[in-house]
C-alpha cells in the first residue's frame, strides 16, 4: 500500500451520529434545517449530555491527522467524546459558528484529504483545491459525485484516493 496521506475527519455524522442523537433528543426533524440550527444555538449548545452520548456512526481503523467539526458546544466536550469512545488521538480544531463555516483556513496546509458528510463542505472544499471525499449519510445519499466513500476503512480510503490520482 503507498503511504497513507494526512487525513482529517469531520465527526458529526460522520463519527458521531448526530441525527440519531437529534431525533432521541426532539422525537423528530423539523421540516426546515435553520430549525434545527435554531434548537442547536439554543438548546443543544447547554446539553452537555447530549454532546458526550451520542451513538459512534463509524470508527476509523487508523489514525487521522486532525479532526475538525463546526460546532457550537465547549471544545472539552468534544475532546471528551472522542477520548470516552476509545477513538484514535489526533488535534480537534473545533470552528465555532453556524452550518455552513468553511474548514478550508484551518485544513489547508495540514492535510492532504478531508473527509465530511456535508456537501457543503466537500464542495467547498474541493473548489479550493483541497481533496474532500463525501462519506455517504442521510443526508447526502442522492448527491452525485465520483468522490464518495461509505467507511473509514483505510482500504477503501486509499483505493480512491489511489484512482482520484492516477486519473
Amino acid at each position: 500500500m503507498k503511504k497513507i496521506p494526512k487525513i482529517g475527519l469531520d465527526i458529526d455524522n460522520c463519527i458521531a451520529n448526530f441525527d440519531l442523537g437529534y431525533l432521541k433528543r426532539f422525537g423528530k426533524f423539523p421540516e426546515k434545517d435553520w430549525c434545527i440550527t435554531r434548537n442547536v444555538n439554543n438548546i443543544l449548545i447547554k446539553e452537555k449530555a447530549f454532546w458526550l452520548g451520542l451513538p459512534v456512526l463509524r470508527r476509523p481503523n487508523f489514525v487521522p491527522t486532525l479532526y475538525c467539526s463546526v460546532r457550537v458546544n465547549p471544545h472539552q466536550w468534544t475532546k471528551t467524546y472522542l477520548k470516552r469512545n476509545n477513538l484514535p488521538n489526533a488535534r480537534l480544531y473545533q470552528i465555532k459558528g453556524g452550518w455552513g463555516s468553511s474548514k478550508y483556513d484551518v485544513l489547508k496546509n495540514k492535510v492532504d484529504l478531508f473527509i465530511d458528510d456535508s456537501i457543503g463542505n466537500f464542495e467547498d472544499l474541493n473548489s479550493k483545491g483541497l481533496l474532500c471525499f463525501l462519506i455517504t449519510s442521510n443526508s447526502n445519499k442522492d448527491y452525485q459525485t465520483d468522490l464518495r466513500i461509505n467507511t473509514l476503512n483505510i482500504e477503501e480510503i486509499m483505493e480512491l484516493y489511489m484512482k482520484y490520482y492516477n486519473k
